[in-house]
């Protein structure tokens, strides 16, 4: 017993010196992922938390940022005049109605070039230099170049329609076709991306399934239906969420190709903020109209966290 006694602290004590050099190592772990991580995190605290609470304690004055100290608090007023004003309303409508156009467009067309890169079709290569590029291309690079394509006298595309018979056509400079000239030039630019998220997606399906079912006797075409597209349920809210709020905070193609026209047609939500504080010189109601659009964000991210929880699992 005397024997027993005697061992056991000393086994203690063992242990507690094994221990020490575990935990600072992992303190001096910690220390190192603080030190890699605190850079971004300032930035992170400087250029996005803060001016968001400026953004929502400016969404309660009324002033002008010519003359910023003459601020005056009104309250809830700047969200009152959204109601009352008919400007908020038809640009918020315009911009869902461009987020619907670009979301119904870019799933299909994203979804049919994964499958094509995911085939060993030739020219994948190729194909996936020329999807990626418009992506990476800035978007004022992109609207410009439109902005050549579209015009309604020595356009690009307008040539193309002559040679075919097609009389010129006003594209941006007519209330009907404005807003989906922007979808389109849109659909261009972002469909690569929506392609990379549904080819990762293909990519990362059990093979065993499609093979199960073609044993069985399955045509590609039911293959598709009943076991690719359920199983890349994840993947499609995934990019219909991503595509809906990119499209939501769209700024470019408005600013730079339509400035809001034809009669406000094109006067997308974003582009309406930015006339409001610098044009109209109404930077609270303008921080109230930002404040309404960061809910919105939030609430279409609340959705996808439910959405994303599919009953198909692999």
């Amino acid at each position: 017993m005397s024997a027993t006694r005697t061992l056991l602290p000393d086994t203690a004590n063992a242990r507690l010196k094994k221990r020490k050099p575990a935990t600072q190592r992992q303190k001096r772990d910690w220390l190192f992922a603080a030190g890699f991580l605190a850079p971004f995190m300032i930035l992170l605290l400087v250029f996005q938390y803060v001016p968001l609470l400026v953004m929502a304690r400016n969404s309660v004055y009324q002033y002008s940022l010519l003359n910023p100290a003459a601020a005056k608090f009104v309250g809830l007023r700047n969200f009152t005049d959204m109601i009352d004003y008919e400007d908020a309303a038809a640009s918020f409508g315009v911009t869902f109605l461009f987020a619907l156009g670009v979301v119904l467009f870019v799933i299909p067309v994203a979804f049919s070039l994964a499958l094509f890169l995911n085939s060993r079709l030739p020219a994948r290569a190729l194909v996936r230099t020329m999807i990626m590029l418009p992506v990476v291309t800035s978007s004022v690079v992109v609207a410009t170049m439109w902005s050549f394509l579209l015009d309604p006298s020595n356009g690009l595309i307008n040539g193309v329609l002559n040679l075919a018979g097609i009389g010129n056509q006003p594209f941006l400079t007519s209330t009907s076709q404005s807003l989906a000239a922007l979808i389109v030039m849109t659909l261009w630019q972002q469909v690569g991306f929506g392609a990379i998220l549904f080819l990762a997606g293909l990519q990362g399906l059990p093979a065993e399934l499609t093979e199960a079912a073609r044993i069985d006797g399955a045509t590609k075409r039911q293959v598709l239906w009943n076991i690719t597209i359920p199983l890349l349920s994840r993947t499609t809210l995934f990019v219909v969420v991503i595509m809906t709020v990119f499209s939501l905070q769209a700024f470019a193609p408005a600013f730079l190709m339509t400035q809001g026209g034809p009669q406000e047609s094109t006067n997308l939500i974003v582009y309406h903020i930015y006339n409001s504080a610098f044009i109209m010189q109404q930077a609270g109601y303008a921080s109230a109209l930002s404040v309404v659009l960061l809910l919105v964000v939030l609430v279409i991210s609340m959705i996808q966290m439910t959405l994303l929880r599919s009953r198909w699992n692999y």
